[in-house]
């Protein structure tokens, strides 16, 4: 039986990690994404003055 709480606790620990690494990369895209937006839209004001 113990080997079976063993396992549980494994399986816990790895489905934490991946919620973590997910919700990392999914914020790192959205933060990419709008940094991106930002520097087009600089862009495109600074090539509309010169």
């Amino acid at each position: 039986m113990p080997e079976a709480f063993q396992s549980l606790g494994t399986n816990q620990l790895l489905a934490g990690a991946a919620v973590i690494l997910l919700a990392f990369v999914t914020i790192s895209v959205v933060y990419l994404s709008v940094i991106d937006r930002l520097d087009r839209r600089r862009r495109k004001k600074t090539n509309e003055k010169g």
